[in-house]
Order: structure tokens, then sequence, then C-alpha cells
């Protein structure tokens, strides 16, 4: 079966996935040969804002880049946050053609609330069999849990939110960074999958007041 038709036999499953779950529950379909305009199918889209031919997120990227899928099936029951500010328990399944190879990917973003528990065993149970995770599931979260996944439904905002992150771990500003500490958050970027996006190098430059050369630099350094 060609990649294409592949992907396709998963469309359906979107719908199916958001019928069984509700409103609550956001599930997409990515198509990873094209991460700018990855969303190729989509339910309950309000919940983040995105549509079709949406980008693919920055945790997408880096699973893409760090073919963490060559080892396992799925990633399931993560901390992810919209735009607005709105936490999410997602999980994400890899869609493998015959050589092993990652094609797209299923991903499901269920709103957390802390009512209606029914509703979220029932989510749980079915995330588990979807995904084939045999661990408890999490669907609570605590303040201290760690946002894994930023949802986005520009480009742009994909790039920034992939920076920010990073930048939030230093206690200066960038204008007093050193070359070592730029050239090891260029390389951090890169391990991300980031630059997989088109503009991603000029953005960065921006953010971190250098030339675009400069960065082609850092990201050759040893």
């Amino acid at each position: 079966m060609k990649t294409k038709k592949l992907i396709e036999t998963y469309i359906p499953l979107v719908s199916f996935i958001a019928d069984i779950i509700g409103p609550h529950c956001e599930v997409l379909l990515h198509d990873v040969v094209d991460v700018q305009n990855s969303v190729i199918a989509i339910r309950n889209g309000y919940i983040s804002g995105r549509q079709l031919g949406c980008p693919l997120t920055d945790l997408g990227l880096a699973l893409l880049e760090n073919k963490a899928y060559l080892n396992q099936n799925a990633v399931v029951n993560y901390l992810s946050r919209t735009e607005s500010g709105e936490k999410l328990r997602s999980s994400t399944y890899f869609i493998k053609d015959e050589n092993n190879e990652l094609i797209a990917m299923l991903c499901v973003n269920i709103l957390i609330s802390p009512d209606n528990q029914v509703v979220k065993d029932l989510a749980d149970k079915l995330i588990n069999v979807v995904f084939a995770n045999n661990g408890a599931a999490n669907t609570v979260t605590n303040e201290n849990e760690k946002v894994v996944e930023s949802l986005h439904a520009s480009i742009e905002n994909v790039v920034d939110s992939a920076i920010g992150k990073i930048l939030e771990e230093y206690d200066i500003p960038v204008e007093r960074m050193s070359i070592d500490e730029k050239t090891a958050i260029v390389q951090r970027l890169n391990a991300n999958g980031i630059f997989k996006i088109k503009g991603a190098i000029t953005k960065v430059a921006n953010t971190l007041q250098a030339s675009e050369s400069t960065i082609y630099r850092y990201l050759s350094s040893k």
C-alpha cells in the first residue's frame, strides 16, 4: 500500500475517537511529510484553534527528529497546552510504513477537568486500547508537571514556543548571553527539529540578536 493510501485509512479513526470521547476531545491526523501543513484531518479543533493545514507541533517535530518512533508505538498521557492556556492530557500514536519509517501521527488531546469522572475514565480506557499502552493512565495533573507540547495554529507560534521554552531555563536576558550559551540553545533547537520549518533560522536569529550566518555557524559547532 502506498504511503498516502495508508495514511488515509486512519482518517475515519479521527471521527470515531472524537465521537466516543465527546466534544472536549480534540483528535488530529498529522502527515509528517509536510510539517508546515501537517494536519490532514481534525475534529473539535476549536479546542486548540487549529484546522486543516496547520503545522506539526513542537513535540511532533522533536519526535520526528529524534526518531522516537523506532522503539515505541506511541507516547501517551503527557501534558499539553493551547495558546489560550487550556491544559490537556495528550497522546500520540506513530503511524509507520513497511520500513518502520514514520509517515503520520494520530493525536488525541483531552481537556483536563475536575468534573465528569465517568467520561475521563472512558477516555483512559480508549487511549489504552487505541495506543496499546498497558501502563496506568494518568488524567490528573499538578502544578509541578511540565508541559511537554504546545498546541499552535501558526508556524510562527510553533517556532516562538520552541524558542521560548528553552529561553525560560536561562536567568539572563539574550543580550547578556555568551556565545557558548547561544550555541547550546541553537543546537538544542536543532535536536528538537525546529529547523525543519521554513524561516526558523531567521526567527531564531532575531530572537538571539544574531545574524543568520552566525546561527549557521552555531549549528556547525561541535
